[in-house]
C-alpha cells in the first residue's frame, strides 16, 4: 500500500493532535506542582556556622602553609651552603650534603602530599568541619519541604534552574531556619 504525500501529511496531524490531547488531559488532572528554589552558595556564605568552620580551616592552612615555607628555605639555605662551599668540601662531604637535601626535599613532598593530597590533612579537616553544617542545611531544606507542602526544592547554583520567579525562592527562609 502506497500513500500519497497528502495522506501522511493527514496522518502526522492526526497524530499531533492526538498528541496535544493527551498532554492537555495529563496536565489537568495532574495535581499542581509547588516548586521552590535556593541559592546554596548564599546560604553558606551568609551562615554563621559555616563561616567560622571557614575561619578555622583558613587558620590551619595557614599554619601548613607556614610549615612548608620553613621547610623550602631550609632546603634553600643548605642549596645555597653546599653552593658556596663546594671548593672546601671533600667529594665525601658533599655526597652527604646532596643526601640530606635529597631527604629533605623527599620529606617536604612527603608532607605537601599528606597535607594537600587527594584525601590529605587539608581535604579530611574541611570535611569533618563542613559536613555537619551541610547536614544541617539539609535537614532545615527537608523540613521546610514537607512543612510548606513543596513537591521539590532545586538549587539554583547548580545551574538547572534557566528561569524561576523570585517568589520561590526560599533561600532567606533557610537561613533565618538556620540562624534561629
Amino acid at each position: 500500500m502506497h500513500f500519497g504525500q497528502r495522506e501522511v501529511t493527514m496522518r502526522m496531524r492526526l497524530v499531533s493532535v492526538f498528541l496535544v490531547l493527551a498532554a492537555l488531559t495529563a496536565t489537568a488532572s495532574a495535581k499542581e506542582l509547588k516548586i521552590a528554589y535556593i541559592h546554596s552558595q548564599k546560604i553558606l556564605s551568609d551562615f554563621q556556622e559555616y563561616s567560622e568552620a571557614q575561619r578555622t580551616l583558613d587558620d590551619e592552612q595557614k599554619k601548613w602553609v607556614d610549615q612548608a615555607k620553613k621547610m623550602e628555605e631550609e632546603i634553600t639555605r643548605l642549596e645555597g651552603d653546599l653552593e658556596s662551599q663546594n671548593l672546601l668540601l671533600s667529594d665525601e662531604k658533599k655526597a652527604e650534603r646532596q643526601k640530606l637535601i635529597q631527604d629533605k626535599f623527599m620529606e617536604y613532598q612527603r608532607f605537601q602530599q599528606e597535607v594537600w593530597g587527594e584525601t590529605g590533612k587539608l581535604y579530611q579537616r574541611n570535611k569533618e568541619l563542613t559536613q555537619p553544617i551541610v547536614d544541617k542545611v539539609n535537614a532545615v531544606i527537608t523540613q521546610l519541604g514537607k512543612d510548606g507542602g513543596y513537591d521539590f526544592i532545586f538549587d539554583a547554583a547548580v545551574g538547572n534552574i534557566v528561569y524561576a520567579r523570585d517568589e520561590f525562592d526560599i533561600t532567606q527562609t533557610v537561613l533565618d531556619d538556620l540562624n534561629k
